[in-house]
């Protein structure tokens, strides 16, 4: 198998990066930039976690409830490859219009499987404001955590099969947790783990 990052990696000069450090509580904002885990209500139980994945390819539109009820999601990871980072760069205003927004009716349809994550490459599962944020408490309350940002390439999104995700230690009262998302595919060449 081998080990894809999908983490963006945010440097100092990234417009991000200079946002986040001059708000009042930088400490909070940088936890929202780049990929990460909204945490509003309830906060992942454990710092790493390794589960097998299920991709979705959003590129032409978000999924139906009617697409949802095919998939096997239970415990698992939903990926939600909407290809947005790949187009646009991350925090460019062409990456917050593409619209990445599923459905509420969706968003049930994918809760009823309870899945442990649904990871995206984009900005988030609902609009910008209040439904991103409604949707995130969602999902808290259902056990499941949204990974905002991951960087997806078409190969990598085709041979997906499992991600571990690393959440470093921080404030308990953080609303935002960075994170770093690993791909894990098939190897090409059938020799042992990278």
């Amino acid at each position: 198998m081998t080990h894809h990052l999908i983490s963006l990696e945010l440097d100092e000069t990234h417009p991000a990066y200079q946002w986040a450090k001059r708000q009042s509580d930088s400490v909070n904002a940088f936890g929202h930039i780049g990929t990460h885990i909204d945490c509003y209500t309830r906060r992942p139980t454990q710092t790493h976690y390794r589960t097998e994945a299920v991709v979705i390819d959003c590129r032409e539109g978000m999924p139906t409830a009617a697409d949802i009820e095919r998939y096997q999601i239970q415990g698992k990871a939903l990926v939600l490859y909407t290809a947005n980072t790949a187009a646009h760069q991350y925090g460019t205003e062409a990456y917050g219009k593409h619209d990445t927004a599923l459905h509420s009716d969706v968003l049930d349809a994918i809760l009823g499987q309870s899945p442990a994550f649904i990871i995206i490459d984009s900005y988030g599962i609902g609009q910008h404001g209040d439904e991103h944020m409604a949707f995130d408490r969602r999902c808290e309350a259902a056990g499941c955590f949204v990974v905002e940002n991951v960087l997806l390439t078409p190969p990598i999104a085709e041979q997906l099969r499992q991600v571990v995700i690393a959440i470093p230690a921080t404030r308990q009262d953080a609303t935002g947790l960075r994170c770093e998302v690993m791909a894990i595919c098939p190897s090409e060449n059938h020799h042992a783990d990278s």
